[in-house]
């Protein structure tokens, strides 16, 4: 499995990039920087984009991803893959044609740029097959498990203490990476549980329900504004499995 790591922010400043991971290069999950750090070639490989939740920064390149296929003429549409409640949201919400025009319509509602599914259970995508776990985030926010043949990884999305994400970690064989969100200091908890999103304190609590010790967790989604303090309580803590996710790193699990 193939993973380059397009952007992986919680805000936006310059030099900081929102959350987008490109999967071996048909898919990519959530859609906070795919046509900035995409070419035109590259983005026409895109078949799928599964979505995490419907908060702006994990949507906003949708509307970006859908003009450029739409412009380049592409024939095939790309499927974006969520929650019933979370493809509601953004059918609703951003393809309204107010916000943005409804690309499920655009040039044709027979020949669509873009397509929704709703995943339920395990679902098959090319190469790899996906699963969607229920997170404590908004409302129907998922984190994902991604496996092929020889390897998988889970993604929390943006959570706050959680159960069932720890517990389908421990049942997933093959499991090579953890990326787990963090995006506020110690200091702030209270705007992190209200918020609900975790912080290094409460990462330190939610890892002690992974089994098994020796599986990388990368961090990712810090607050720009607050990273280097992140960054210092973290690596205070001198936990071999913590690592911090940097934007264009690729990872080759095999």
């Amino acid at each position: 499995m193939k993973i380059k790591i397009l952007g992986c922010d919680g805000g936006s400043l310059p030099g900081f990039s929102s959350v987008s991971f490109l999967i071996n290069d048909h898919l990519v999950l959530d859609a906070g920087s795919i046509t900035t750090k995409l070419n035109m070639k590259e983005q026409l490989k895109i078949k799928h984009v599964l979505i995490t939740h419907s908060h702006l920064d994990h949507i906003k390149d949708l509307c970006y991803l859908a003009d450029n296929a739409f412009l380049s003429g592409r024939s095939s549409a790309i499927e974006i893959i969520s929650s019933e409640t979370i493809l509601t949201d953004i059918e609703k919400h951003l393809f309204n044609g107010i916000i943005w025009p409804d690309m499920s319509q655009i040039p044709s509602t027979k020949n669509p740029t873009l397509k929704f599914r709703s995943i339920k259970g395990e679902i098959q995508l090319g190469d790899l097959k996906v699963k969607a776990i229920p997170v404590a985030h908004s409302h129907a926010a998922l984190g994902y498990v991604l496996w092929d043949k020889k390897s998988a990884i889970i993604v929390s999305g943006d959570t706050g203490p959680t159960t069932e994400f720890w517990e389908i970690a421990n049942q997933t064989s093959n499991l090579k990476a953890i990326f787990l969100e963090v995006s506020f200091p110690s200091s702030l908890e209270d705007i992190a549980y209200k918020s609900r999103h975790l912080t290094p304190a409460t990462v330190l609590k939610e890892i002690r329900k992974l089994h098994t010790p020796h599986i990388p967790i990368y961090l990712y989604h810090l607050k720009p504004l607050y990273a280097k303090k992140i960054q210092s309580e973290v690596q205070a803590f001198k936990h071999k499995q913590l690592k911090f996710l940097k934007a264009s790193k690729i990872f080759q699990f095999k």
